[in-house]
């Protein structure tokens, strides 16, 4: 069983892939969880979840020994804060543009002195209070949990220099489809691929960890030959490819 507090360093060394959960489901989120995936992401941003559902699907990931990452519903106090609170392993947060949205993002997800996270010792994530060590849990928290922010704008990618330049955000995330939207192309377009390509190649140049959202084998493969590490597909496009699969093969 991979170690949740320790999942993020892997990312350093080799790909992880893991998958958008959209639906608003503990049952799902354990069962895509039980498939193998290296971690799961929980897509509280354009899934329609309360917390406290959100806070179940971490749960149910976590006791099927996969790590949960959040993804956010905007770069504000309450989904970030709530999400940590909750013992995700992590949060993934849309529409980084520039540095100040970076730095933004780092102080909401690091306790004082070093960020603006809310502290609190009776939450899940610090052991309903039975964390022994009140410090040693505000140290911990701060380096074990993971932060993954968007790059999904042109604004985003000409800004991407001064982005990598805040420090304690591990995961440089390209967003494949809001990317083609700013540029005004189509997914999977060359040019969007191109800009994709690059930004991975330059975070990695950097020594940071470059995220990216897959559909297929092949664009995966692709997305680890540039460098990406952190590897994102969805549940929902598997459900449907393999019910569409069944049903073809069946009205021959």
């Amino acid at each position: 069983m991979m170690n949740l507090e320790t999942w993020k360093q892997q990312l350093y060394h080799e790909p992880l892939y893991g998958c958008f959960v959209t639906f608003a489901s503990p049952a799902i989120a354990e069962f895509t969880a039980m498939l193998g995936f290296d971690f799961l992401l929980i897509d509280n941003e354009h899934g329609n979840m309360d917390m406290s559902t959100v806070e179940d699907m971490v749960r149910a990931s976590q006791c099927a020994g996969v790590p949960a990452v959040v993804r956010a519903a905007h770069n504000s106090y309450e989904p970030v804060q709530k999400a940590l609170d909750m013992g995700a392993n992590g949060v993934q947060i849309p529409m980084i543009n520039n540095s100040e949205d970076a730095q933004k993002a780092f102080q909401l997800t690091h306790f004082p002195p070093a960020g603006n996270r809310g502290t609190a010792y009776l939450t899940r994530a610090a052991r309903y209070g039975l964390y022994p060590d009140k410090q040693a849990y505000l140290t911990k928290a701060n380096e074990t949990k993971l932060v993954s922010v968007h790059i999904e704008t042109l604004e985003a990618v000409k800004n991407l220099g001064e982005i990598l330049e805040v420090d304690g955000l591990d995961v440089f995330f390209i967003g494949p489809g809001d990317l083609s939207s700013s540029m005004g192309l189509a997914p999977g377009n060359p040019e969007v691929l191109k800009v994709a390509e690059s930004c991975i190649r330059k975070i990695r140049a950097k020594g940071k960890i470059a995220g990216i959202y897959t559909g297929d084998v092949d664009s995966t493969k692709q997305a680890v030959e540039w460098g990406a590490n952190y590897i994102v597909t969805a549940i929902t496009s598997h459900m449907a490819k393999g019910a569409q699969q069944f049903l073809q093969a069946l009205r021959k």
